[in-house]
């Protein structure tokens, strides 16, 4: 086997010259009810806070927060955003049983139902042309940072309009579907495709559809409920093969059938 014949010793390497993805805990409040503690990157906190409120389905527009705030805490930071009490008591009948340090947003939830609460069948709409793809995932390559999954919203010609990067995949895709949220436009007119640099799970699929956004593009091989859920809700999922084949398993054929092979 080819390689080094020992390990380079990086062990008393001093954390600031590390140059590794930065994550804190993050904690996610409906005024001052607690919601969800995430692990994430610590930046750009409002669209993740307003995306992760979106597709968690606390919210069902940006509108309905009136102010968000940004606080620190002992470890990590809080981010309060301001709704009206009715919203407040409808969210905390979906707060999770108990409490989760996975970033994805399904862990500890209560019962096996609400993970495929809010699923729907998607109007049928194309995927996006191969060749637009290929232009999404040129521009995923250019923004790649170590240690980081990245996110993409991508118009119908494979353009960039919002790009989400995070520690966690979710989280990613959640800043992608806030600052879409942020611009005020609902995600499902303003995106064509989200194009996420990850494998692609369940959770992943439930947020594209709860956006409303008719292409999930992911890098790596979806899970099997990944594939079945996108099916049944007509999701035009596609896996990338990391970047070296393009397969459709769901949704709608391409508008030109040389886009299908």
């Amino acid at each position: 086997m080819d390689g080094a014949a020992t390990y380079r010793d990086s062990r008393r390497r001093p954390l600031r010259d590390q140059n590794g993805p930065c994550e804190a805990p993050l904690t996610l409040l409906l005024n001052d009810s607690p919601m969800a503690t995430l692990l994430a990157t610590p930046e750009a906190l409002e669209p993740l806070a307003l995306g992760h409120a979106y597709t968690a389905g606390w919210i069902g527009r940006a509108d309905q927060v009136t102010e968000v705030r940004l606080a620190r805490l002992r470890h990590g930071l809080a981010v309060h955003l301001s709704v009206a009490p009715r919203i407040e008591a409808q969210a905390l009948a979906l707060r999770r049983a108990a409490p989760s340090l996975s970033s994805c947003g399904a862990c500890g939830l209560a019962e096996e139902g609400q993970l495929l609460a809010g699923l729907r069948r998607l109007p049928a709409r194309p995927p996006l042309a191969a060749a637009a793809l290929w232009r999404g995932l040129e521009a995923l390559s250019a923004h790649s940072a170590p240690g980081q999954h990245l996110a993409l919203g991508l118009d119908a010609r494979g353009r960039l309009l919002a790009l989400g990067r995070d520690i966690g995949r979710h989280n990613a895709l959640d800043r992608v579907i806030g600052e879409g949220l942020r611009r005020g436009s609902d995600p499902g007119r303003h995106f064509a495709a989200l194009l996420v640099s990850s494998r692609c799970s369940l959770e992943l699929v439930h947020k594209a559809v709860r956006a409303g956004i008719s292409t999930l593009a992911t890098l790596a091989l979806p899970s099997d409920m990944a594939v079945e859920v996108a099916r049944g809700c007509d999701l035009n999922l596609i896996c990338c093969h990391r970047g070296r084949d393009l397969e459709l398993l769901s949704g709608q054929a391409p508008d030109t059938p040389e886009n299908l092979l």
